[in-house]
């Protein structure tokens, strides 16, 4: 009679076990639309203020700073180039000197910007899901070489698009005339922006993942970026068109600051287009740092959708930091 009452008990269990996860399993998550996902992410940081505050002053900071730097060694040197652009003769070392100044600055601003993106992430996933951790446990938990790696083939999507633009856009020049090769021009560029933009929103999915998965990074990241946003592609696509929007207002005050120095040879011309730089370089850093929370806020909504790391019963609602980082926050 034990034997039974044991068996059926354990049967009970089981078939209850299989019950809840059914249930689970049949729950439908509601996912956000595209206003809900920017909506999100403008509150992620005031659920964290703290930590927040404290990586948006680590990201702005380093790149402030590089661009003081680059403004006081290579922009001399480049004016003096620039001043003798139309001058046949071209002075080598000038340039070969310009090089020398610009490598170090190119790997430095690079290194920055993985910086600033890891940080971001890690921030605004701890930030979204209402967790508490300080910033220099945020620090320790970082896996620095997930992101250094998939940021590597990231920089060199957009070299080989170009490339390949250009190229498809001389065939056109070739095999058309002139007239018509106007209209397949700006047809190709309106549809090179566009796909530019997905490809974009995709490598930018592709970091997230690298930072926020375990084990993934690379290739994989971008695989699993393409993988993850099935069915929420356009979604992606017009959050970095927004993104990409915001950014102009930015862009043109950079022109503007580049061109009143170019305009005014006085120091009052240079200090002006300095502060001009100095208030995009910060706006730029802000915008960049916006740009991976929302895309933080999407990468939760498509793990969402998938069914990955959906935690029931447990009350943690879904698990959005990385392991290790969660682990130390548990404990």
């Amino acid at each position: 009679m034990a034997e039974k009452a044991a068996f059926s008990s354990s049967s009970s269990s089981s078939s209850s076990s299989t019950t809840t996860t059914s249930l689970a399993s049949s729950i439908a998550i509601p996912s956000i639309n595209l206003i809900g996902i920017f909506r999100e992410a403008i509150k992620t940081p005031a659920r964290n203020g703290r930590l927040m505050l404290q990586t948006m002053l680590l990201v702005v900071s380093p790149c402030t700073l590089l661009v003081l730097l680059h403004h006081l060694f290579a922009a001399p040197m480049m004016e003096k180039i620039e001043d003798n652009y139309n001058n046949p003769m071209v002075h080598w070392e000038d340039l070969r000197a310009l090089l020398a100044i610009e490598a170090p600055f190119l790997l430095g601003f690079w290194l920055v910007s993985v910086f600033g993106i890891t940080i971001t992430v890690y921030a605004a996933a701890m930030s979204y899901t209402r967790r508490s951790v300080s910033l220099k446990d945020l620090l320790s938990s970082i896996q620095w070489k997930k992101p250094i790696i998939t940021s590597l083939y990231v920089s060199f999507i957009p070299v080989v698009y170009a490339i390949l633009v250009i190229g498809l856009i001389k065939s056109i020049n070739l095999i058309t005339k002139e007239d018509a090769g106007q209209a397949w021009r700006g047809l190709m560029a309106v549809m090179a922006a566009l796909l530019y933009i997905y490809l974009t929103s995709v490598s930018t999915l592709g970091l997230v993942i690298s930072v926020m998965d375990d084990e993934c990074y690379g290739v994989k990241a971008l695989e699993k970026a393409v993988k993850l946003s099935r069915g929420r592609k356009i979604q992606g696509f017009f959050l970095m068109l927004i993104l990409e929007l915001l950014s102009i207002p930015i862009y043109i005050l950079f022109y503007v600051a580049s061109s009143s120095d170019d305009d005014n040879g006085d120091e009052v011309g240079a200090v002006t287009a300095f502060g001009f730089g100095f208030i995009a370089t910060i706006l730029f850093c802000l915008v960049n740092m916006f740009s991976y929370v929302v895309f933080s806020v999407f990468y939760s909504e498509c793990k969402k959708n998938s069914g990955e790391g959906i935690e029931m019963g447990i009350g943690h609602g879904y698990s959005l930091a990385p392991t290790k980082l969660q682990e130390k926050v548990d404990a």
